[in-house]
């Protein structure tokens, strides 16, 4: 193949598998290979490194369910090799999973080349490796455990090795571990990201056609189905429970007794995530309010009752105002939430962090709990070593374990009508109004609207259409979205007419 496409000096990227037959590759063939990646892979086949008699007959058990179960779409069957490939994987992944075993090969291909794999071995090939060689690995990964990872790296001369912080042999999209995947191969290649303009068109006609596929299949959506807290929601299951799990672990915090130390949290976003009203809601949803009997010091801090909430953003606070904010709360006895957001502000400055840190050290009995929150680079990785090239960063980030970083996905299209449909029933609320259907186009509208991409606009956007919206009709339409004559009204419906026509007149039920 490197013959045919003429080919003299390429990179070469080995998964699975796959890397014993580029570690083969690089071995013979130095002069055409400029850099060796490896994924997940193994310079041993399993029936190599495991001999004994119960390693065998899991081996075997495993080649029956192969001839039996491959690509068959039985659960059983499915549930098993779904559960070592992609253990952290979707629903929906799961099912591309057993497509791709359909399309891929047969059955008894399939048993053929598994019998192969576990007869690999190119151990005596490690030590003649000369290429510049990056090395990376999940930590629970159950297809190639993690040591044969890190057995290549101590075998590979000058080779990188880079763990990864997952469960899974098929990186998922959403996951910090494929992200940082991408990171560290750029970065050992020396090439830039693809041009961000090409990536988010892509994606946007996939979410696009997603989004009329979820519009066509659903009648009725009940909000409370997709409550993270308070009046904070998520539309995917996997985000939706991690952001419970969030809010457990700084509940958790702030309720604990005979603290020893500070809960600290990291939190990257990008903008319009709705970060700041997920900590906001955390906060509303511990507390019970009660009467303010004198002002606060500062307009940031808010009276929770039980729990002081402080919004500190560092991107527009002072240096001494954040010492006096940070300093006022030591004279309190109740719990404490930080919020400090734009963690990643103030770059050209040293203060921030070298005034954070003694809070974030503290070993004061009330609870306190730190949340960090920023949005700089494409995800946390970028964002952490960001912070830790400025003065102190480094320290900073020692101070949050690994298990209390948190990366926010962007709303996707579901969450963007998800918040739509709340905000027109709590505006609705508020106006005497009773929001009972939405046409559908009006929510491919919104959803599909580039200038609609925080939670706050979408909010403003929802009071106008009320706006427009009769008194005595309880459905909010097409046409309520815009101002009588307005031209963004017609241009997007002759388009709607051929795109989507199934979403014309048809109405989506909404309930709390």
């Amino acid at each position: 193949m490197v013959d045919t496409l003429g080919l003299e000096k390429f990179a070469l990227l080995g998964l699975s598998h796959g890397g014993a037959l580029s570690i083969a590759y690089a071995a013979r063939h130095p002069e055409r290979v400029t850099h060796l990646i490896l994924y997940g892979a193994s310079a041993l086949g399993r029936a190599k490194a495991r001999s004994s008699m119960r390693d065998l007959e899991e081996l075997n058990a495993m080649l029956t369910l192969t001839r039996v179960g491959w690509g068959t779409g039985n659960p059983a069957y499915e549930q098993f090799f779904t559960s070592i490939f992609m253990p952290d994987g979707k629903a929906e992944e799961r099912h591309w999973f057993t497509e791709l075993q359909k399309k891929s090969t047969t059955p008894e291909n399939a048993v053929r080349f598994i019998k192969e794999f576990l007869q690999i071995n190119v151990q005596d090939l490690l030590p003649k490796i000369t290429v510049p060689t990056l090395i990376l690995h999940s930590r629970g990964d159950l297809v190639l455990p993690f040591d044969d990872g890190r057995d290549l790296a101590t075998k590979i001369p000058q080779s990188h090795f880079v763990p990864l912080n997952s469960r899974n042999h098929i990186l998922m999209e959403d996951e910090e571990a494929w992200k940082e995947f991408l990171v560290e191969t750029r970065k050992f290649l020396g090439v830039s990201d693809q041009s961000r303009s090409e990536r988010d068109e892509y994606r946007s006609e996939i979410q696009a056609q997603e989004l009329v596929s979820l519009l066509e299949r659903t009648s009725e959506i009940e909000l409370s189905k997709y409550r993270v807290v308070g009046s904070y929601t998520r539309y995917d299951e996997k985000t939706r429970n991690a952001l419970k799990d969030l809010k457990q672990k700084i509940v958790g915090g702030l309720q604990a007794s005979n603290v020893s130390k500070h809960e600290n949290y990291l939190i990257w976003a990008r903008p319009g995530s709705g970060k700041t009203f997920f900590v906001n809601q955390v906060t509303e949803a511990l507390a019970r309010p009660r009467p303010k009997t004198e002002k606060t010091q500062d307009s940031s801090e808010m009276n929770r009752g039980k729990v002081e909430y402080v919004l500190l953003n560092l991107a527009e606070a002072e240096e001494s105002e954040a010492r006096s904010i940070l300093s006022a709360s030591e004279k309190s006895d109740k719990p404490y939430l930080f919020f400090i957001d734009e963690i990643d502000g103030k770059s050209g400055k040293s203060w921030p962090y070298e005034t954070l840190l003694p809070y974030l050290d503290s070993s004061r009995v009330t609870p306190r709990v730190f949340v960090l929150a920023g949005s700089s680079g494409d995800s946390m990785t970028e964002m952490k070593s960001l912070i830790a090239s400025r003065p102190k960063g480094a320290d900073l980030i020692s101070r949050v374990p690994g298990s209390n970083q948190f990366e926010i996905p962007s709303m996707t299209l579901g969450d963007k009508i998800l918040v739509t449909l709340a905000n027109l029933r709590r505006a609705g609320r508020d106006m005497g109004r009773d929001v009972a259907e939405v046409e559908k186009l009006a929510l491919y509208y919104v959803a599909t609207n580039t200038g609609l991409d925080s939670a706050r606009q979408l909010r403003e956007f929802a009071l106008r259409c009320l706006e427009r919206m009769p008194s005595e009709e309880d459905r909010l339409k097409f046409d309520h979205l815009f101002a009588p004559g307005d031209q963004a009204n017609k241009e997007f419906w002759f388009g709607a007419r051929t795109a989507v026509p199934q979403l014309i007149d048809s109405y989506l039920a909404v309930r709390d």
